[in-house]
């Protein structure tokens, strides 16, 4: 398991709870829709 970004604090994806998120590369269903499209194809999105 690759992991991508790891989000510490979140109260957003658990309304009136508190969590973390963790973000994992790779996933192959290449959406057009995504909102992290450089962890799924990291190559692509090298950082400057």
């Amino acid at each position: 398991m690759r992991i991508g970004a790891l989000q510490k604090t979140s109260l957003i994806e658990f309304p009136g709870r508190l969590s973390c998120i963790v973000f994992i590369q790779g996933c192959n269903f290449r959406c057009p829709y995504c909102h992290n499209p450089e962890l799924v194809l990291p190559e692509k999105y090298l950082p400057l």
